[in-house]
């Protein structure tokens, strides 16, 4: 292997370096979502009156629908139930106060 060879692979090796280290360095936000309006989250918390089981509830943050899933450990199953309208539900505790 030449001096000349040698020097442009350390070169070569260099630049990808710091090509490496501006994509590690510098992370693009996850983008995730299905469409470019829709954003969503997610969060995990205990369940009453379900004991050893937790939800996660699925937020629509565009439209506040909320949607809780729960996993049965029992029958080791992903059970869904309706989602409600966050929304909707702060406007009828306003109205009944």
């Amino acid at each position: 292997m030449t001096h000349r060879s040698l020097a442009v692979l350390i070169v070569l090796n260099a630049a990808l370096l710091v090509a490496l280290g501006g994509v590690v360095f510098s992370p693009k936000p996850a983008q995730a979502q299905f469409g470019a309006s829709a954003k969503y989250t997610m969060i995990s918390g205990a369940v009453t009156g379900r004991s050893g089981q937790d939800a996660v509830y699925i937020v629509d943050l565009t439209s506040s629908r909320v949607a809780p899933v729960f996993y049965n450990a029992s029958s080791k199953k992903i059970e869904y139930f309706g989602g409600r309208v966050i929304i909707d539900d702060l406007r009828r505790l306003s109205e009944s106060r």
